[in-house]
């Protein structure tokens, strides 16, 4: 308040300031302006000097209208101790100017007049009174700050300190064993209510807690004997909060996870059931939802592991609860295992043959309505084997059911152990058996052909001898076929035609196989038929080669040959190789009979070579097909044959086609440079009518190009055909490689390739492949 009257009385001091400085110059003004006006250096001095008369003027001029000085004064400004207050408010000096002008010459301006002025000085008297207030004021103030903290100290803090400290020492278990002190009792302000209302507050409170001790004392036993009971319940209990700690838990969940119910509450549920579930997220997603959404969940079937490493199904209820001051997820899981195992089993049962264990009926058509199904799909085929044991009426009659239940498990076991984990093997009744085979082929021959293959290898593990009791069961089986899907045939109906094909095997004499696909049978049986010829004619060598002559182009000579293999049927005769190498693929007999192959060929190579037919740089070309190319032995047989015989180095020459080594690059040449180490060469077979890419002739250790024979048929008179062929020979020879055309059977083809350079060439032109007196007889001449 002091330093804002300061202010107020400094603004009206100021205003004052102002006007006595306006007077002045109103007052000098006039006889300033004369004086300029008629150049009177001595009425400008008589001004100056009485401008100066006022103290706090010190310098005075009056200037003409050029700024040339009429006449000027000046002195010493006052040199005074001002106070802080003058410091902090005004400046030292202040400069007035006014302009002069001479009535009657239209206030022209002549001059003007200019002098400072001490404001300090003016106002001195106002700033000593006003430092001596403000002294004044805040001494004042500060005495009467002493007094007031004195008195309050004393009436108030003083007593509010003692207060805080008693409360201080209350206890919170005890209220009212201490109380506060009274204040005297002529004092009756608001802090004396205050001290007593407060004592009587911890009467009342003591009071109070007595009470809820007895409460929590009965609800203490209430809540032991609630918790006997739950720990009795065969029911797992458990309280998760939103966090993932168990707030509560029940002995027999804690016995299941092997914790202590208070350990179990310091655990994350990620840790505390790790083991137990399988995915934690969904338990923690489900407390979420019962927690903040308050609903209720049901888990119909959880899988749960104990500690103990038993497995268990429970049934789940999850409840939202109010617990102490939080909401938690009340979780409540029946045990069902027991349950659900009875449901497995009866489901099992229902399913499954009592005595084997295999699918039953009821299994057999809901599974294979799902193949035929997949199969029209996928466009694939499969088969159904309809297998009933021969005469096994006769071990039953004579040796007992027992022996007969015996029987029929071991079939059942050879029949699993025949087929694929993918295939089915039911039993319908008695001594009928069903094999479902899954994804056999897309085409309908080739998966009737490996249905009655596994047919054939079912049959012979069927009949394979029993031992019970020291003594030898031998029985057989008659086996019916149908390829499915066919016709759109429901699962009944493929079932009966299965059931009627066994039957037709009945009546031919059991013990056979016998196709339902009235088409297909006349087929696959005659396949079958050749494969078992195929056994035969290898055991009883009735496979011989036949050689056909590579020529040189230039000059004539024969430079080589071809071995190839021929099959002489001792009942029918010359079989076509189109006929009997694709069984023997299928059948696996490739790898024997391929290995039978090489070895007849080096054996006639060290035997022309010995008498000096085979003349060095002629090769011996065989085929080989891809089955024996990856066999884990074929390095090593090659090897073997060439060092049994003592072929001669380079004679050797394996053809191999480009669908051999496209799958398995890597591996096909890593083969073919193992026995190129050892003097064998390569010759691409077929060159044109596969991928024919040149990265892989760059790579491989081919020495040799051989062009197929349907680019050289129409060579005389197909323009692409030339190109080709030109195309195909100009490329061998950039890449050193020689090339042999295969099928040339006129003299145009023959002109055509000499004018293009191809090194040799085979074909009918000059010889078919003929059998090994024939070809030695050519050697000879």
């Amino acid at each position: 308040m002091n330093l804002v009257q300061v202010y107020v009385d400094y603004r009206a001091q100021s205003r004052e300031f102002e006007r006595l400085v306006d007077r002045v110059i109103q007052v000098a003004t006039p006889p300033a302006a004369r004086a300029v006006h008629t150049l009177d250096d001595d009425l400008a001095t008589e001004v100056v000097n009485g401008l100066l008369s006022y103290d706090f003027i010190h310098e005075v001029a009056i200037l003409d209208e050029r700024g040339n000085a009429l006449a000027e004064a000046s002195r010493p400004p006052i040199v005074h101790s001002a106070g802080w207050l003058v410091k902090i408010v005004d400046d030292d000096v202040l400069t007035y100017t006014a302009q002069l002008a001479v009535p009657g010459y239209a206030q022209q301006s002549t001059g003007k007049i200019s002098f400072r002025v001490d404001k300090r000085q003016a106002l001195a008297s106002f700033y000593s009174r006003s430092e001596l207030n403000l002294v004044a004021g805040v001494l004042r103030n500060l005495v009467l700050v002493v007094l007031l903290f004195i008195a309050f100290y004393v009436k108030l803090t003083k007593p509010l300190a003692r207060l805080s400290h008693e409360i201080n020492e209350i206890d919170p278990d005890q209220p009212g064993v201490r109380r506060l002190t009274p204040l005297p009792d002529k004092r009756q302000d608001e802090l004396a209510s205050v001290i007593s209302n407060t004592n009587q507050l911890l009467d009342v409170v003591e009071l109070s807690l007595a009470k809820r001790r007895a409460v929590e004392l009965a609800l203490r036993k209430s809540e032991e004997h609630l918790r006997q009971i739950v720990d009795s319940l065969p029911v797992l209990i458990g309280a998760r909060n939103k966090q993932g700690y168990y707030r509560f838990a029940n002995q027999a969940l804690a016995n299941a996870l092997g914790y202590t119910p208070e350990q179990m509450c310091t655990i994350h549920v990620r840790n505390l059931l790790k083991h137990s579930v399988d995915n934690i997220e969904q338990v923690l997603n489900n407390d979420a939802r019962v927690i903040d959404r308050r609903e209720e969940l049901d888990v119909v079937e959880e899988s749960f592991v104990g500690a103990d490493g038993s497995q268990l199904f429970l049934q789940t209820h999850m409840i939202p609860l109010d617990y102490y001051d939080e909401v938690v997820s009340l979780v409540l899981s029946v045990d069902v295992t027991e349950r659900k195992n009875a449901q497995e089993k009866m489901q099992y049962m229902a399913h499954h043959d009592a005595l084997t264990s295999l699918p039953n009926r009821l299994q057999l058509v809901e599974r294979l309505e799902h193949e035929v199904r997949r199969a029209v799909r996928h466009g694939y085929f499969g088969a159904v084997l309809f297998i009933d044991l021969d005469k096994f009426k006769n071990i039953n009659d004579s040796l007992g059911h027992p022996v007969g239940d015996s029987v029929l498990q071991e079939v059942a076991k050879r029949l699993k152990a025949a087929v694929r984990e993918e295939d089915l093997v039911a039993r319908l009744s008695g001594d009928e058996f069903i094999v479902v085979l899954t994804v056999l082929d897309q085409e309908l021959d080739i998966a009737g052909l490996k249905a009655g293959e596994i047919s054939e290898k079912i049959r012979a593990v069927v009949s394979q001898p029993i031992m019970h009791e020291q003594m030898e069961l031998r029985i057989t089986c008659s086996v019916g076929v149908v390829v499915y899907p066919d016709k759109n045939n429901v699962v009944h109906e493929l079932l009966r035609y299965a059931d009627t094909a066994m039957y037709h095997v009945k009546e031919k004499g059991r013990d056979a196989i016998e196709f339902f696909n009235e088409d297909m049978a006349d087929k696959v049986s005659a396949q079958l038929v050749m494969e078992g010829d195929l056994h035969r004619a290898l055991e009883q060598q009735q496979f011989v080669l036949h050689y056909q002559p590579k020529l040189d182009i230039e000059t004539g000579e024969v430079v080589g040959a071809e071995a190839l293999l021929r099959w002489q049927h001792p009942e029918k005769g010359q079989i076509s190789p189109m006929d009997f190498i694709p069984v023997l693929e299928t059948s696996g007999l490739i790898l024997d009979v391929g290995q039978w192959v090489i070895e007849q060929a080096c054996q006639s190579l060290a035997i022309w070579s010995s008498q000096g037919l085979w003349r060095p740089g002629m090769t011996m070309s065989v085929n080989i097909s891809p089955r024996q190319f990856r066999g884990a032995s074929f390095v090593q047989d090659v090897i073997d044959a060439l060092q049994r015989y003592d072929v001669p180095p380079g004679a050797l020459d394996i053809e191999v086609t480009e669908g051999i080594i496209i799958q398995r690059v890597d591996e096909a040449i890593e083969t073919m440079s193992t026995l190129a180490a050892h003097q064998v060469s390569f010759s691409l077979d077929d060159f044109g009518t596969g991928y024919s890419s040149i990265s892989y002739l760059k790579r491989l250790p081919v020495s040799t190009l051989k062009i197929d024979k349907s680019f050289i048929r129409d060579l005389s008179h197909d323009r692409s055909d030339r190109v080709l062929v030109e195309t195909i020979i100009t490329m061998a020879r950039l890449l050193d490689l020689n090339v042999v055309a295969e099928g040339v059977e006129t003299a145009e083809q023959l002109e055509i390739l000499h004018t293009y350079h191809c090194h040799s060439y085979q074909g009918f032109y000059f010889s078919p492949a003929v059998p090994e007196i024939q070809f030695e007889a050519l050697l000879k001449r």
